[in-house]
């Protein structure tokens, strides 16, 4: 097995009981099948990143639960918390999709490419055309005023 650091194993703990109960469009394990995908992803692109793992397993919490930004500071520090309030949208959307107003560093963009990942692998027969083609056109999730 692969060495996981404690704050890896602490995220799989609170990760598994903040997300209980919730599935995916599929049926399945939300965590399980998601969230734990993009640590997967996550873990081969930064294998030494303990925080940013941490991050990936952590990152629909403050979407999709009842867990605070103060708690994930309390619990994972300020890196791990920080990166997880990158990708959190501010339940707006704009024309191009779900608004990230803080998403700005690279280990942000990683973790918010490995999220849609997942999600793209995991749509074909759940979703229905039109949903996929909407995720698709919406998955330009940040810009730069320089570009």
């Amino acid at each position: 097995m692969d060495e996981i650091s404690i704050t890896v194993r602490q995220a799989i703990v609170f990760g598994s009981k903040a997300h209980a109960e919730q599935l995916d469009d599929a049926g399945k394990d939300y965590f399980m099948t998601h969230c734990w995908q993009v640590y997967e992803i996550v873990k081969i692109l930064y294998p030494d990143d303990f925080a940013l793992q941490t991050a990936a397993l952590l990152h629909d919490t403050l979407e999709d639960t009842d867990t605070t930004y103060e708690m994930l500071v309390a619990i994972f520090g300020a890196d791990v918390a920080d990166l997880i309030l990158e990708v959190t949208h501010e339940r707006k959307e704009d024309d191009t999709g779900w608004y990230f107003p803080h998403l700005h560093s690279i280990r942000g963009i990683v973790l918010k490419f490995a999220d849609r990942a997942s999600n793209l692998s995991r749509m074909e027969g759940v979703w229905n055309a039109e949903r996929i083609e909407k995720y698709i056109k919406k998955s330009k999730f940040w810009q730069s005023e320089d570009m």
